[in-house]
Parts: C-alpha cells; sequence; structure tokens
C-alpha cells in the first residue's frame, strides 16, 4: 500500500543520508558513521585527487609564465619558469591550504596556545588523553591533504634530484601523517604541526626561489625587494611559528606522551604504541632540524646586514 511504501521510504532517507562521500573536502566529510575517520577508499581517493589537482594547478601556471615571458628575461628560461611553478604553485600553495585548514581549527588548542604563554602546565597535564587519543576531523582532513601534498612532493624532489636528504624528510612527513590517521593518534598537535607551522614554510617556498642553489639564478639580483620582504617575514614566522610555539608544544607533546607510558594507557597497545616509539624520535629529529635552521637563519640575517651596511 502507498502507506508501507511511504514507510519503506522514511527508512531509507536516513541509509542515504549516512552514504559517504568519495571526495572529502569540508571537516563535516570526514566525520564517518562512527564520528570517526570515514571510509579508507574516501581518503585515499581524497588524496589522489588533491594531487591531481597540484599537478594541474603547476601545469597551468606553466602555461602562464609561457605567455608572460616577455615581462623579464628570466621567464624565457624553461628551467626558471618550472622552477617558479613548482615552488609556486604546488609547494607555497599547498602549505598555504593545510595552515588555512590549522587556522580554522585553532579554536580546538586555543588553550594550548594561552597555557604555552601563561605556562598553565599543570592544567594541561590532567587532560593528556584529549590531546593525544581524541579523534578531530579537522585534524583528519589538515593530515590527509598534508599526505597528498608530501606525496606529491616527493615525486618532485626524486625529478628534480633535490638530493636525498629531501627524500628523508617528505617519507617521514608522510609516515607521521598518516599514522596520524591509521592506527589514529595526536590530532591535536597535528593541527600545528602539519597545518599552522606550515605558514612559515609556505613563505620559505617563496624565498627559496630567490635562492642561486634551489630556486632562479638571477632573480634575487632582479627582485631584491621582493626577496628582503619575503625575508623578513620568513624570518619573524620562523621564530614565532617554529621556534617560540613548536618549542612550546613539543615540550607538552613529550610530557603526555610521556604520562600515557607511565599510565599504560589502554589506547596506547599495538600499532598504536610502536607508532608514538618512532614519532617521538622523528619528532625530536625535526626539533633539532630546526635549532640549527635557527641559527642558519641568524647567521644569513648577519651576512645581509653586513652586506647593506658596506653598501
Amino acid at each position: 500500500s502507498s502507506s508501507s511504501l511511504s514507510n519503506n521510504n522514511n527508512m531509507l532517507k536516513p541509509q542515504q543520508q549516512r552514504k559517504p562521500k568519495l571526495l572529502l573536502t569540508t571537516v563535516e566529510s570526514f566525520c564517518g558513521d562512527d564520528k570517526g575517520l570515514p571510509d579508507h577508499k574516501s581518503v585515499a581517493f581524497t588524496i589522489v585527487c588533491f594531487i591531481f589537482f597540484l599537478w594541474m594547478v603547476e601545469l597551468t601556471l606553466r602555461q602562464i609564465l609561457i605567455s608572460i615571458q616577455d615581462f623579464h628575461p628570466l621567464l624565457q628560461d624553461e628551467t626558471k619558469r618550472n622552477i617558479l611553478a613548482r615552488h609556486v604553485g604546488v609547494d607555497a600553495l599547498s602549505c598555504f591550504i593545510v595552515s588555512y585548514f590549522g587556522w580554522q581549527a585553532r579554536h580546538i588548542f586555543k588553550q594550548m596556545v594561552q597555557a604555552a604563554w601563561s605556562k598553565e602546565k599543570k592544567k594541561l597535564t590532567q587532560h593528556y588523553d584529549f590531546r593525544l587519543f581524541q579523534y578531530h576531523p579537522e585534524a583528519a582532513r589538515i593530515l590527509t591533504y598534508f599526505i597528498g601534498f608530501q606525496c606529491k612532493n616527493l615525486v618532485d624532489t626524486i625529478v628534480w634530484d633535490d638530493g636525498p636528504e629531501y627524500i628523508a624528510h617528505h617519507v617521514l612527513a608522510i609516515f607521521s601523517a598518516a599514522g596520524g590517521l591509521v592506527p589514529g593518534a595526536f590530532h591535536f598537535y597535528a593541527i600545528f604541526y602539519m597545518g599552522l607551522s606550515e605558514l612559515s614554510t609556505g613563505i620559505l617556498c617563496l624565498l627559496v626561489n630567490f635562492d642561486d642553489e634551489h630556486g632562479v639564478v638571477g632573480l634575487a639580483d632582479a627582485f631584491p625587494t621582493i626577496r628582503a620582504v619575503l625575508g623578513g617575514l620568513f624570518a619573524v614566522s620562523f621564530i614565532i611559528i617554529r621556534v617560540t610555539l613548536w618549542g612550546s608544544l613539543t615540550y607538552y607533546y613529550f610530557k603526555d606522551v610521556k604520562l600515557a607510558f607511565q599510565q599504560n594507557h589502554p589506547k596506547l597497545t599495538g600499532g598504536r604504541r610502536l607508532y608514538t616509539k618512532l614519532n617521538n624520535i622523528s619528532l625530536g629529529f625535526i626539533t633539532l632540524l630546526q635549532v640549527i635552521w635557527l641559527f642558519e637563519i641568524l647567521r644569513i640575517f648577519t651576512l645581509e646586514v653586513e652586506k647593506m651596511m658596506m653598501a
């Protein structure tokens, strides 16, 4: 009857609404049926789509640069145009996308930032479970797109022969982000490490175009003002994000993990336990690099100031 048919239709509607999306773009799309990670096929498809998107942006930017190559002699060199397209259309764009996602999720670790400045350490240690093991769809979105970016970056690194150290960095980054999704952990911290902190990296990707070794030879001499502005922005963002905030959040991260191991947290078992140990090594290594890079930035800054004074 029409009544029973209507009831059947009503029963089907909730099932249709729960059907997962294949392409995950919004925070809501990263909420699975059990309020956890959506179907793994959807996550993998989204990663592939993002890689394809970056590839299309890179190709489009190459064509744009070809169309304006008469603007400056540097643009008449195909290799130089391709370097610009890569650093701007892939590297910088990806960093700004995930950092924007991180900014949208800033409400999740607002308390952490406030505590970092006010040093309210005791208050934070009471809630380490929230920071280590709670699923955050905002973080899952960041991790998914971060993996896509790093996969594209890994291929580019091999094609452009950047060196084994860059290949190792991208592999570690992919491993850390993938472990955050499966078995799943540290979403709270991922919002900063794979999201907001990439803002300074995005500025660096623009600045590296002016480097004669990894960028476009002669670009720094052609546009010294732009290089100086980007250099200043990067130095300030690096000190704020990669030194101050990174140092504070890394302190809290290791303190949280130490408590989880000491209390033998029930979620810290199997693959997640192994991932945590490996992630500790990876984060410790990257943090050490931040310190080395800080001294390198100070060295370069001193040299630039001396050049300006001599001029």
